[in-house]
């Protein structure tokens, strides 16, 4: 795990909530160039490199768009050589290894490519493949034809390897699919990956990191065969019969298997919702193949991290690329998690990094609306699941430099997850000034765990079940929260037996009706203890709108909750924003959490380094939106926040020693006079323009 640290780009603060967890020395330092595409970076853009730093440089594709460019679709445009871009690439990697900088390169799954043209016309990928292939660089081609490596979405007589089937009627299966694809379960396209690897291992990358991990309908021999075993293992023939309408599985005919739901208007049948659940672990399976053990096997160190996605807090419904417009969470906000489905044991497990990205929905803010483009419930629910592996949100943030910066340092991620401005003179200068602020600073993200009060369910029982209704109510509790600055964590609901409950003065539920025996059996236990429940308990109404909860899903729902009669049942939390804090403050009783006087545009985040000392992290998403300038950073046009009271709950019998405050936007280190008074601390900051770091020193020898 400590190998896991010392690669990437480093931001403060990487806490797991889970005790058994082996947290990061630190988070990871890294950038990531341009678009990912085969071609080199420039030697400005190289150098600035060497001044910043990073752990790692994410760059290059060395996947088929490499291989690609020998066969352009266009004719007036000239072939480039593979094995002469993989040489220019070795000279990079042997200049980034000296200044102890790692090369991760990019990598697609399986898209072959996005321009179905391709296939017909022989050009791309396709034109390598079956004209021009190197078996000195690649070793002898796993197939004829690269034809034979497609999905095969071929049902019912239908026409195979076509682009933007829609299904339906031949297979119950909704698919929109624009690229041409590989099949994940065809060993010989496993086998293609594996070349592509040796090749840039061979030449000094140092891992690689996955995009678009997904998969789309395929009906050839492997899926088939494949999902039939997956049936067989999962389910006894009593259930297979009575869930999915299968009596007999060896004579069952079993058309195809798919991998995508983007249809707001409905949830799939049990059985397409297997085929995705299926899926989902291929994919995993893939991964872990190509990328974990065979790479690793090259490499004993190599990095390897999957870049995901996730429609989960789409606040205010601002995606309308990736699903279609709707006003509502539906199902496909759930199912646009490519690991929906996987068991806590599988997610994520041997990857160096957790990167996810959200669809692009909190680019930048609307003020007037009260949104301030934050990836913050996002982050509380990759940390409790990436359980100690750094991890990253990428917000597609073209706008704010200071302020991805700075809600990454205060979430505990990887910084600059997409991409760092370094074209124009402050656009470095603001870049290198935050780095150097968080290396100098990076002792306060050691050994450190969150230091929240209130845990919020996260209901993955319930959405891997087929019901996305939860999830509103997840959203609407925690936004809720962050607006009134309760310090909180996100707690899946499936690693709830894993985590320390007892920190929190209250934990709040999502799905209750979902949650398994071991689950309910340790919220019982906290509240023996003196611990408080809220169940926030989704409408019928709502579980009823269509595209929200398949069938089965909304008859096991209206069993209830089994959590017995000490919960505090909230109603209407989704849509009484104030009625669900009132409950929350009864619960917890009267000013006995900390409390944070400061506009809702300002964001705290706390930390504790156990007898060491405290750290909260204040992130400033007030601006001017309509600023204009030459650089990025002048145009993010930062409105500074003003001096604000804190009055912080500290652990029992800790005794404060100093309180210091800290900004990358000032030079200055302030000390604060602080009063601490019947279990709180209080004291008033100084005003920072976007990030604010207080440390707070407890005296030695106190209490753990």
């Amino acid at each position: 795990m400590r190998l896991f640290c010392t690669f990437l780009l480093g931001i403060m603060l990487c806490a797991s909530p889970a005790p058994a967890a082996d947290p990061p020395v630190r988070p990871v330092r890294y950038m990531l160039h341009g678009g990912m595409t085969p071609e080199p970076p420039t030697e400005e853009y190289l150098r600035f490199v060497e001044k910043v730093k990073p752990d790692v440089l994410i760059a290059g594709a060395f996947d088929q768009r490499l291989y690609a460019l020998a066969a352009p679709a266009d004719p007036k445009t000239k072939a480039k050589s593979p094995t002469e871009y993989l040489a220019r690439w070795k000279e990079i990697a042997d200049r980034l290894h000296k200044n102890g900088i790692r090369l991760i390169g990019h990598m697609e799954l399986n898209v072959l490519t996005d321009r179905p043209a391709d296939l017909k016309d022989g050009t791309g990928w396709f034109g390598y493949y079956d004209r021009l292939w190197d078996e000195k660089t690649l070793g002898k081609r796993p197939t004829k034809t690269a034809a034979e490596l497609l999905e095969e979405p071929d049902i019912g007589g239908h026409p195979g390897r076509l682009p933007g089937i829609d299904a339906t009627a031949l297979c119950g299966c909704r698919v929109n699919t624009k690229a041409l694809m590989a099949c994940i379960n065809k060993p010989s396209w496993r086998e293609v990956q594996k070349r592509m690897v040796n090749a840039a291992v061979e030449i000094g990358v140092d891992g690689f990191a996955t995009n678009r991990n997904f998969f789309g309908h395929c009906a050839c021999d492997d899926c088939r065969r494949s999902f039939r075993g997956w049936l067989g293992d999962q389910y006894p023939a009593a259930e297979l019969n009575e869930r999915l309408g299968i009596a007999d599985l060896s004579k069952h005919p079993l058309t195809c298997v798919v991998g995508q739901h983007r249809d707001h208007d409905s949830v799939p049948a049990e059985l397409v919702l297997e085929k995705q659940r299926f899926a989902k672990h291929a994919v995993k399976e893939f991964f872990d193949e190509v990328y974990v053990r065979h790479a690793r096997g090259l490499r004993k160190d190599l990095f390897a991290a999957q870049w995901n996605h996730m429609a989960y807090f789409d606040e205010l419904h601002l995606d309308k690329g990736h699903l279609p417009a709707s006003t509502r969470t539906s199902f496909a906000h759930a199912t646009a998690d490519e690991r929906w489905g996987l068991p806590e044991v599988k997610w994520g497990r041997g990857e160096s990094l957790i990167w996810y990205c959200n669809w692009g929905t909190t680019q930048t803010t609307i003020l007037k609306k009260e949104y301030a483009g934050d990836t913050t419930l996002y982050g509380k629910y990759i940390r409790a699941m990436a359980r100690g592996t750094p991890y990253v949100v990428n917000k597609y943030d073209y706008y704010r430099p200071r302020n991805m910066m700075a809600e990454a340092a205060a979430l505990g991620y990887a910084t600059n997850a997409l991409i760092t401005h370094w074209e124009h003179e402050e656009d470095r200068a603001v870049t290198l000034s935050y780095f150097d602020f968080l290396r100098k600073h990076e002792d306060l993200s050691r050994e450190s765990e969150s230091y929240a009060e209130v845990g919020l369910v996260f209901p993955r029982r319930a959405v891997h079940a087929g019901d996305a209704s939860p999830l509103e109510y997840v959203e609407a509790a925690g936004r809720a929260m962050i607006r009134r600055h309760v310090l909180f964590d996100i707690l899946p609901d499936d690693l709830l037996p894993k985590l320390p409950l007892s920190r929190y003065r209250v934990v709040i539920v999502a799905g209750a009706e979902y949650l398994e025996k071991a689950e309910q059996t340790t919220l019982t236990a906290y509240m023996e203890k003196g611990g408080r429940v809220l169940v926030l308990r989704a409408s019928d109404a709502d579980r009823a709108r269509v595209g929200v909860a398949g069938e089965s899903a909304r008859k096991r729902a209206m069993t209830g909750h089994q959590l017995g009669a000490k919960v505090i049942e909230v109603s209407e939390a989704r849509t009484n924003r104030e009625g669900f804090l009132k409950q929350l403050d009864a619960a917890v009783g009267k000013d006995q959490l900390s409390g944070f006087d400061m506009p809702w545009t300002v964001e705290v985040h706390a930390y504790r380094q156990a007898g060491k000392r405290l750290v909260l992290h204040l992130v400033n998403y007030n601006r001017r939106e309509d600023a204009v300038g030459k650089s990025v950073s002048a145009k993010e046009a930062p409105i500074a926040a003003e001096p604000m009271a804190i009055r912080l709950r500290l652990p029992e019998g800790v005794k404060v020693k100093t309180v210091r405050f800290h900004s990358p936007d000032d030079p200055k280190e302030y000390a604060p006079e602080f009063r601490q008074k019947d279990g709180f601390l209080e004291f008033r900051t100084s005003g920072f323009l976007v990030y604010g770091l207080c440390v707070i020193e407890e005296e030695p020898g106190r209490a753990p």
